[in-house]
């Protein structure tokens, strides 16, 4: 049963505006029908920085037969065609105000004056203000608030839409603030952030069971493997990782396969590991990644399962730009209170260098691809005594936890 927060009326007393969990509907009135529920237009700023807002407005608001406006930038226009599609809006109910110029964004009254230009006395708009500059933001109250309209702030990081209300009184209590009740999937973060993605893809979960993938880290961090493990693992991850196809073990140990070196002690690593291929004299593309390394990408994902109970999680999902051939592979990405976090897993690396280039790419991701509210982590069994590692990672706006933090529990922050 929806409550019923606040009843106001309209200055030519022909609306009334009821706030059903914080989304004013309209009940507009006339002699025939006194009282008749009117739809809204849903209106919002476009920011190509960050779409959140505009997109958690839109599912939290939208109701059926509701219109959909866009105000935007001239840079950003064409951020109104993404959001048609990505929505599945009908462009019937859609209407956009885009200045012509972009120096219009920095002029106030040219702002308004288009703004005023487009709208309806008769319509009822649900103004978000969250989006574009502050001085967009200025422009677009000022000018639907000669309108009937209602104007909300969607804070993404609390999960809340705030009603506000905006006159001279200089209490608080005429705010209505309502929680968030939409959780955001990590293919749904993705792709507003205009990515392609099979973050929904069924092969991305674990192939070895929890319990399994513990007792293999416990053997890796309590140096129980043998020089000969480790440079049989060398082997299979040097020259054999990157096929893509089944591989025969006895092939594997006795010839090797394509001009590679054969790998002698396959038998006695799979043996020590107590790892049984699902198939007979046979190891998968996806045995081989977990061998090398895809071990410890389970460890962290059931860790975080664990840990943090998030919303939404996967492991190994793929990302593009729209139009483009190049992806890029996350290792473990989670989505908790509409929020992602991506992490880069590494058992360890050989050099600084190589991990100034980890810490570079986990950065540029962020940047380029994954928006800037999303969160980036290094896990790695590195033991960084000294905080050098953390503080280069830190200084890049990556978090990092080492050997001693997953060992001991460290909480997530």
């Amino acid at each position: 049963m929806a409550v019923v927060w606040r009843i106001t009326k309209s200055v030519s007393n022909q609306f009334f505006f009821v706030t059903l969990h914080g989304r004013n509907s309209t009940l507009f009135s006339t002699p025939k029908h006194p009282y008749i529920l009117m739809n809204n237009t849903i209106v919002n700023i476009i920011d190509r920085e960050d779409p959140l807002p505009l997109y958690l407005f839109y599912r939290e608001m939208y109701r059926e037969g509701d219109r959909m406006m866009f105000v935007a930038a001239k840079n950003d226009a064409d951020r109104i065609n993404f959001f048609i599609r990505l929505l599945g809006l009908e462009r019937s109910m859609v209407d956009s105000i885009v200045l012509n110029q972009k120096s219009d964004e920095y002029t106030y009254e040219r702002i308004c004056r288009t703004i005023v230009g487009r709208l309806k006395k008769e319509a009822h708009y649900m103004v978000n203000l969250a989006g574009g500059s502050r001085y967009m933001a200025l422009a677009v109250q000022r000018s639907f608030a000669r309108f009937q309209s209602d104007f909300y702030y969607t804070q993404t990081r609390e999960n809340l839409i705030v009603n506000t209300i905006f006159d001279d009184s200089i209490y608080d209590d005429d705010d209505v603030v309502t929680p968030i009740r939409h959780r955001m999937k990590v293919s749904e973060l993705l792709a507003v952030n205009g990515l392609r993605n099979d973050a929904d893809n069924a092969t991305h979960v674990p192939i070895r069971s929890k319990e399994y993938t513990l007792s293999f880290f416990n053997l890796f961090v309590g140096n129980k493997l043998t020089a000969s493990d480790h440079e049989t693992l060398s082997l299979l991850r040097i020259h054999y990782r990157s096929r893509r196809r089944p591989m025969s073990i006895s092939a594997l140990i006795h010839t090797g396969l394509s001009n590679h070196p054969r790998i002698e002690h396959l038998n006695a690593l799979l043996s020590h590991l107590h790892f049984v291929p699902r198939k007979a004299d046979e190891l998968t593309p996806d045995e081989v990644d977990y061998l090398t390394g895809g071990w410890f990408e389970e460890y962290v994902y059931n860790l975080v399962k664990e840990r943090v109970n998030p919303d939404d999680i996967t492991i190994g999902a793929h990302i593009a730009r729209e139009g483009s051939a190049h992806n890029n592979e996350l290792d473990v990405v989670y989505s908790k209170n509409n929020q992602l976090y991506v992490i880069e897993c590494k058992t360890g690396v050989d050099s600084n260098k190589q991990f100034n280039e980890i810490v570079y790419k986990a950065c540029a991701l962020r940047e380029v691809l994954l928006g800037t509210t999303c969160r980036s982590y290094i896990f790695s069994l590195l033991r960084d005594e000294d905080g050098r590692l953390r503080q280069v990672a830190h200084l890049m706006g990556v978090g990092f936890y080492d050997h001693s933090n997953i060992v001991e529990g460290v909480p997530f922050s």
